[in-house]
């Protein structure tokens, strides 16, 4: 096998990129940093001796991309176009989940961009926290996409804090904004045979159904394939573009490929736990399987945000436990002031 990092004496030498095709190189990649829930209280409080914590490390992981080929001898100098650190903070079990995307268009790839990034930023969480936590664990430093030149896509698994780029699959039909009066409803159909053709959605136009008791202005069905990273993108879409309520059906099991909840929970503000618990105990009422089903309710902004079972009856069953409440918490969510409690 031919090693490109090494001429025919043995020696090291920088690969010659000149003969390739410039094309958009996006790398993302992630780090996971683990803290006591104490030192974690105080980072989300920006209560720690340094201050701001996660501020302080997005500078440094997008210093560290702009200036890995002097950190990596063989490395390439790149001119990027992109570059940033985005951060998840977890309660269960404490950690703060670091990720960083790099872009540029180019002969060479960035993951060594995003990965220098990520742990860049990591050891700055660490130096940032270390004078009330001495055990913190830097772990699972990885690439988790690449895009771009001959290789093309990679992908490695789980949803992305960031919407990464242009190889995505995109939903049928393409959305478009809210812009007129009343309620914009979205309904979203995760199935990867459903987007190729290969079945027929029969959960979203029931759901659709179902939700005209509102009495939208609006209804439209979406068609994704199971992929957390199109989801996120579509969601975050259809709530920056004015639709009141997005639901989606299927994804929320435990095949390898359900991971609805995994891709929804970084875009939302807010969860909504009573929701949560309602349709989870309506499910309970018909199947023991009820269990394995992972529910999710929240709000972007002022968009209400629903995850429903793949299954047609399933998800039914769990929209009829929350439908009662959802004209209320839709008028609150839109600003509604006037007071709601009972004598």
């Amino acid at each position: 096998m031919e090693l490109s990092h090494i001429d025919e004496k043995g020696a090291p030498r920088m690969v010659d990129v000149g003969g390739k095709r410039e094309t958009e190189r996006v790398a993302v990649a992630r780090a996971v940093v683990r803290l006591n829930a104490r030192t974690l209280s105080l980072l989300k409080a920006k209560a720690l001796p340094k201050g701001d914590v996660l501020a302080v490390a997005q500078v440094a992981g997008i210093m560290a991309a702009k200036r890995t080929w002097e950190f990596i001898p063989l490395c390439h100098p790149l001119a990027l176009s992109f570059a940033d650190v985005r951060f998840k903070v977890q309660d269960e079990p404490p950690a703060v989940i670091v990720e960083s995307l790099v872009r540029t268009t180019g002969r060479t790839g960035v993951e060594m961009e995003a990965i220098i990034a990520a742990q860049m930023a990591s050891a700055t969480i660490y130096d940032m926290v270390k004078a009330v936590q001495k055990d913190v664990a830097i772990d699972d430093v990885h690439l988790v996409l690449k895009s771009g030149g001959k290789s093309g896509l990679f992908k490695n698994g789980g949803p992305l804090l960031f919407d990464a780029g242009p190889d995505l699959p995109q939903p049928r039909p393409q959305p478009e904004p809210w812009t007129g009066e009343g309620l914009a409803v979205a309904c979203i159909t995760l199935s990867d045979k459903g987007y190729a053709g290969q079945r027929e959605d029969s959960s979203g136009p029931v759901l659709l159904k179902m939700l005209e008791a509102l009495h939208p202005a609006r209804t439209q069905g979406f068609l994704l394939p199971d992929d957390p990273q199109a989801l996120c993108r579509l969601v975050r879409e259809l709530a920056a573009g004015g639709w009141g309520l997005v639901v989606t059906t299927g994804g929320t099991g435990l095949s390898p490929r359900d991971l609805t909840p995994e891709a929804l929970l970084p875009a939302l503000d807010r969860r909504l736990p009573g929701f949560e618990q309602a349709m989870f105990a309506e499910g309970l009422k018909h199947t023991p399987h009820a269990v394995l089903s992972r529910c999710l309710a929240g709000t972007i902004g002022r968009t209400l945000v629903i995850a429903l079972p793949g299954s047609r009856r399933a998800a039914e069953e769990n929209l009829s436990a929350i439908l009662p409440a959802l004209p209320h918490s839709l008028e609150k969510l839109g600003g509604d002031m006037r007071d709601c409690g009972r004598d």
